[in-house]
């Protein structure tokens, strides 16, 4: 466990090298830049050179791609993704040389405690999209929060910025209970749905998380924001030991509530209600009924930290998103091209609900699957998800961490989808698109494995 004298080292001018593993990741990259930025010296090792690998070089860390040629002269510590598991050879091979390893969440635990003010946003989905919203209005507060989300935002280097030590936003994943190393002074709730379910077996194994996740944020004197639209969510919210705020789109009894919606080519205008009185409000730049919640989410994160109302309502009403969430690529033959990080069937369905009625004549979807396991275990709700586009395009699943133990293929999803079709290689779906794509069509790049190198 990272101690608070090795911590403090890091940020004095004497502290020795620090290697980051895994470092083309947003998350990894970020934590890379913050170290830097803080006075250590920092090397960084990824197994594939992209987006966050240039950004991080740009900013003078050098990156080794092969694990021979890793620079552990003079590294005391190596912090490391969970995506590299603890067993591997290359954490092996640094353990063997004195170096200490530490996982990831472990070390922004410790590192967050500088803090005064801690949001961590959590849930099955929207955590990008609601870190970006709170970290737009910390920013336009002149709050100088430090930021840390798992997406591109406009205005800052990747999902990373660094602030003064007042505030830090951050994303909080559940993924093997990562989140559970963190120390937020604001848990925000989203959303608990089944998930990652080479790690959760069940529903309940990950609502005791959430409850825990919460509770880290009692025990640190703050409280628990909770969407109480969200059966899941709120039943964890019932079972927390600490202060919890609730927010609703449905229920008038909730601490913040969204009255009058109304939506303008599909992006919402609603009036927020605090304790039943008028409290602002909203317009927003964002498609979806959904963003209503994430509005809400952020709302009332800003207005407990006592953020300016009126920063609050202009950085919502200016916020585009983060990247890949809906967000726009380009254009071919008149129709629009757009990406978007969904790769859970309620993710699907959400994205695709939202644009329903924007007036497209064609709603065509490319999909990557994203694990063998979520494939297999959320199957029935993939078959249904892509009910309200006109056509859906299956791309190879992503394998990511996993081997194939369930011997299935996108093409058992395409087959089961009434309007699906499988074509498995980047070339085949960018040739058949190029065709078919007329002017007044949308087509939505979708998944959150390397499909984003999808050109058409």
């Amino acid at each position: 466990m990272l101690t608070k004298s090795k911590l403090i080292r890091f940020f004095n001018k004497n502290c020795k090298k620090i290697l980051v593993l895994g470092v083309g990741g947003v998350s990894m990259s970020s934590i890379a830049l913050l170290l830097q930025r803080n006075g250590c010296e920092v090397v960084g090792y990824d197994s594939a050179h992209g987006q966050f690998t240039k950004i991080v070089e740009e900013a003078g860390i050098p990156i080794a791609y092969t694990e021979e040629e890793v620079d552990t002269n003079g590294v005391e510590i190596a912090v490391y993704t969970s995506a590299i598991s603890e067993d591997s050879a290359l954490i092996k091979g640094l353990r063997a040389k004195g170096i200490e390893c530490i996982v990831r969440a472990e070390f922004l635990g410790e590192l967050m405690k500088a803090y005064e003010s801690r949001i961590g946003v959590a849930g099955t989905h929207g955590k990008s999209t609601v870190s970006g919203m709170i970290s737009s209005i910390f920013i336009e507060a002149d709050r100088d929060p430090t930021v840390m989300i798992g997406a591109g935002l406009q205005g800052i280097t990747g999902g990373f910025r660094a602030g003064a030590n007042r505030d830090y936003v951050f994303e909080a994943c559940e993924y093997r209970d990562s989140f559970l190393s963190f120390s937020p002074t604001v848990s925000v709730i989203l959303n608990v749905e089944l998930d990652h379910t080479d790690y959760f077996k069940s529903l309940e194994q990950m609502k005791e998380s959430f409850i825990k996740f919460m509770d880290i944020s009692a025990d640190n004197g703050g409280v628990a924001i909770v969407n109480f639209d969200n059966a899941n969510a709120r039943d964890c919210a019932e079972k927390c030991k600490g202060r919890v705020i609730s927010f609703s789109a449905l229920d008038r009894g909730c601490d913040y509530f969204a009255d009058n919606i109304t939506y303008t080519k599909g992006m919402p205008s609603f009036d927020v209600l605090y304790k039943g009185e008028p409290l602002a409000h909203i317009s927003l730049s964002v498609y979806g009924e959904f963003q209503v919640s994430n509005a809400l989410a952020a709302i009332a994160s800003a207005h407990f930290c006592k953020v300016d109302l009126d920063a609050t309502v202009k950085a919502l009403s200016e916020y585009t998103g983060v990247t890949r969430r809906f967000q726009l690529r380009g254009y071919y033959n008149g129709a629009e091209i757009r990406d978007d990080y969904a790769h859970h069937p309620d993710e699907i369905r959400a994205t695709l609900k939202a644009i329903e009625n924007a007036g497209f004549k064609h709603i065509y979807v490319v999909y990557q699957p994203h694990t063998y396991t979520r494939t297999h275990d959320l199957f029935e709700g993939f078959r249904h998800a892509f009910d309200k586009c006109d056509e859906v395009v299956f791309a190879d699943i992503y394998a990511a961490r996993e081997k194939n133990l369930f011997g299935i293929s996108s093409k058992d999803l395409a087959d089961a989808i009434p309007h699906g079709k499988y074509l498995g290689d980047f070339k085949a779906i960018s040739e058949y698109y190029r065709e078919k794509l007329c002017e007044g069509d949308l087509l939505i790049i979708m998944g959150a494995g390397d499909i984003i190198n999808l050109e058409i």
